[in-house]
């Protein structure tokens, strides 16, 4: 209970204000507040069973408000403290980078300036190859235009490890490289090879190839020595020919509506190989975007736990809390302690691997 004090001169009782927690007489310190985070953070507990929960276990009989405030505050701390244009700085810094782009349930989807948007809500994970830093980001909708305001990739010349979504394809032109997340590709092929058995030869042995390649490129990482060169350039002309063969075997081919998915596969198999192998030049490139995939798999099992996100300013407060515990966490802070030191002031902020 915060103490009450009356004045002797004017008769006044006066309560001071509480420096955080719930508004009121009764106040939760940082504890209570760091386990609401806690238990809410990952996504696997929705605010009521969080609440329930700190209820039984903890003797704080808090409420679900509470719970939602909790996280609330933590987003509006780091907020101000600068959180996430440190992370767009941090990353910027970064060779290479991985990114990947998910819808998302929003009931409200606002733009920025409060106003309803148009198009389906996304979340957006950038991140390193060793998750050093792993970054969330809400928008309205996965757009050219909201994909720059993210503000990582606009005149970055990294090397950018990304599916084949068009939306990415603005940034192509200042970028040092682009690597095609293989895994994406070995299932589109999987994809085209159940559909004949003329298409399941030329699918399979491109994605043979590939798998060959990358397993070259694994083993020249782990041992420090160069790629098997002779090995290379066999998966290289396997793959080179496997193309061709899906090209003039399904190029006159009737499809419902345009041309064959073969065909345009292995179209684009052959006009962005450079990018298909860039792997294979630069061993700090991972072959797949599978790491920025996982790092989404937390925000959609909340998604598929609480159902929904009430507006984008919810899911942006999510993204920065997740944000700053991941990555927090993966410097070597542990979850707990990054919250009480941002609820202290003294947030943990991600600063660019040459500063």
């Amino acid at each position: 209970m915060l103490p009450k004090r009356r004045c002797s001169g004017c008769g006044r009782l006066n309560t001071p204000s509480p420096p955080f927690g719930q508004a009121g007489a009764v106040v939760y310190g940082s504890r209570v507040n760091a386990a609401a985070i806690l238990l809410g953070w990952q996504g696997n507990v929705p605010v009521e069973a969080t609440a329930q929960l700190m209820d039984a276990l903890l003797d704080a009989p808090v409420s679900s408000g509470f719970v939602a405030r909790a996280q609330e505050r933590l987003a509006d701390i780091l907020d101000d403290a600068g959180f996430d244009e440190a992370m767009r700085q941090a990353l910027r810094a970064e060779p290479v980078l991985g990114a990947d782009e998910s819808p998302v349930n929003v009931i409200d989807n606002i733009d920025a300036d409060g106003n309803p948007a148009t198009g389906s809500p996304h979340m957006v994970t950038v991140r390193t190859p060793d998750e050093r830093l792993v970054w969330y980001a809400g928008i309205t909708s996965r757009g050219s235009t909201n994909l720059t305001s993210l503000g990582v990739f606009d005149g970055w010349d990294g090397v950018l490890v990304r599916d084949d979504y068009a939306g990415w394809h603005q940034f192509d032109e200042h970028l040092g490289g682009v690597q095609q997340c293989a895994s994406h590709l070995l299932r589109h092929l999987s994809w085209v090879a159940e559909l004949d058995a003329d298409n399941k030869l030329w699918a399979q042995q491109v994605a043979e190839a590939l798998r060959e390649a990358g397993k070259l490129a694994a083993q020249a990482t782990t041992t420090g020595e160069a790629v098997d060169a002779d090995k290379l350039a066999d998966a290289r002309w396997r793959y080179d020919q496997g193309v061709k063969v899906g090209i003039s075997f399904n190029l006159s081919r009737p499809w419902p509506k345009g041309n064959h998915p073969g065909l345009v596969l292995a179209r684009r198999l052959q006009d962005k190989a450079d990018q298909v192998w860039l792997f294979t030049d630069d061993l700090r490139v991972p072959w797949t975007n599978n790491a920025s995939e996982q790092a989404i798999r937390g925000p959609k099992r909340h998604q598929k736990i609480s159902g929904y996100w009430q507006s984008t300013l919810t899911l942006s407060n999510y993204c920065r809390v997740r944000s700053y515990l991941v990555s927090a966490r993966n410097h070597g802070l542990r979850a707990v302690d990054a919250i009480h030191a941002a609820l202290a002031g003294r947030p943990w902020l991600p600063t660019p691997a040459s500063a």
